[in-house]
């Protein structure tokens, strides 16, 4: 009886030696390993096109990544048929290293070839419904003819007029460093990237911080004046600083230009912010 179990127990890791080798080299054929941005958004207000950057890592030479889109419509809860887009040629470049490529693709281009029951694609972007968007999904072609899909994919989000890259030029003013109004305990720019909610909200990192997922929603009020809320943080962050009521939070449409004033109680004292956003073009 003791023999035949450890024939068994035997056999038994045999075939997962066996069985791992297998998944090894099957991995290691496999190859094609391309990744795409999570989100690009498409902002009608400047541009009718979209830049989308993908990573092509080394490994079996590429030759070209087939991308193909999918779109999503709100208001009635339609999506399409993924149809392909286009292609970004690599030409085995990723043989001996990874390498960064980038491709334009225009709202035509991104319109073409969608089809909905209930809806059709406005030739105008800016036109389409603000926060529908498409998926975009990528397929390496490799020199040995094998097609592999990346898990991968792109969200291209149709944006509002508020969204898109600011420089973020911050004052921080804390009760234990420096004086108020005149030395502030941090003075920094930064980038942000507002990202649209719906057509008159957008959301960003909150502040200096959004490594942990801190963020502000940023709501731009008929009059111009900006409403937010704050999330993931552990304090109650207020509109406007406590010591100055003349500065508050606001939209400028003549500059473009974002004014923020918030603070939060903490011990010690009030933590104050001002933080104005001025959009800019990433390169």
């Amino acid at each position: 009886m003791q023999v035949a179990v450890l024939i068994a127990a035997f056999t038994m890791l045999m075939s997962s030696c066996l069985m791992d080798d297998d998944l090894m080299t099957s991995d290691v054929k496999t190859g094609g390993l391309v990744e795409g941005p999570w989100l690009v958004q498409l902002l009608p207000k400047s541009s009718s096109s979209v830049d989308v950057e993908i990573k092509v890592y080394q490994g079996p030479a590429i030759q070209e990544v087939k991308v193909y889109k999918q779109f999503f419509h709100n208001a009635t809860n339609q999506s399409s048929d993924f149809v392909e887009l286009g292609n970004i040629s690599v030409s085995g470049q990723n043989l001996s290293d990874t390498i960064m490529l980038s491709q334009a693709f225009t709202w035509q281009q991104l319109k073409d070839g969608i089809q909905l029951e209930n809806y059709t694609l406005p030739d105008d972007p800016t036109n389409a419904d603000i926060g529908d968007y498409f998926i975009l999904k990528y397929v390496s072609v490799l020199d040995d003819g094998r097609e592999v899909t990346s898990n991968s994919q792109t969200e291209v989000l149709v944006a509002n007029s508020y969204a898109g890259f600011y420089l973020s030029d911050l004052t921080y003013f804390h009760p234990n460093f420096g004086t108020y109004p005149t030395e502030p305990y941090r003075d920094m720019q930064f980038t942000k990237e507002l990202i649209t909610i719906d057509g008159s909200s957008c959301y960003t990192n909150f502040a200096v911080w959004g490594e942990y997922g801190e963020t502000m929603n940023i709501t731009v009020n008929p009059d111009n004046s900006i409403s937010f809320e704050v999330f993931g943080f552990d304090y109650i962050v207020e509109e406007g600083d406590p010591y100055n009521s003349l500065l508050y939070s606001h939209y400028d449409p003549l500059s473009e230009k974002i004014y923020l004033y918030y603070h939060y109680d903490a011990p010690g004292g009030f933590r104050i912010f001002w933080e104005i956003l001025e959009p800019f073009t990433k390169k």
